[in-house]
């Protein structure tokens, strides 16, 4: 039902986040009731790569800890590979550990709060549109990371973002 292609491109062994990936997206599709095949990857990155990646596609100089590029396709495109391709999640796991420790979570906590919400992002939710779109992908989240038994609490704001973008200029 979902294939992941798994990147490591940091020295950190991420084996058992892969395993909490597969986990989470797996009940994310039996959540949202998604028939299609599924294909994505998951790239772990150090600090700066992802800042460069964030820079150069969103604009922003601070290092996030998930950015996601998802992919269209259309119906008779699905049909004819089989499968639906719906993008690639960059992880920092730096800054994951980082947040973590600031907002009080455990790290695997915040790494299953970064797949679920860029795996959300590659289906099309977003949070910075508007706040009905906001409310549903905040509870679709919270109901995945439930199923995985996982209570997170966001606590990052926007004065966090303004704040590390002005440690980075």
């Amino acid at each position: 039902m979902v294939n992941i292609d798994f990147i490591n491109e940091t020295k950190l062994k991420v084996k058992k986040w892969e395993k909490l990936a597969e986990e989470i997206i797996s009940s994310g599709i039996k959540y949202l009731n998604i028939e299609n095949k599924i294909n994505l990857s998951i790239t772990f990155l150090d600090s700066e790569p992802a800042q460069k990646i964030n820079q150069e596609y969103r604009n922003h100089s601070y290092i996030p800890d998930v950015t996601s590029f998802p992919v269209e396709m259309s119906p008779q495109e699905i049909k004819a590979l089989g499968y639906q391709e719906i993008g690639d999640i960059f992880i920092c796991i730096e800054e994951a550990e980082r947040k973590s420790i600031k907002y009080q979570h455990t790290l695997k906590e915040e790494m299953g709060f970064l797949f679920t919400h860029g795996f959300l992002h590659l289906l099309g939710y977003d949070h910075e549109t508007n706040e009905n779109e906001e409310e549903e992908m905040f509870f679709i989240q919270d109901e995945i990371l439930k199923l995985n038994k996982i209570n997170y609490t966001i606590k990052f704001t926007e004065e966090d973002y303004k704040e590390i973008e002005d440690k980075h200029e």
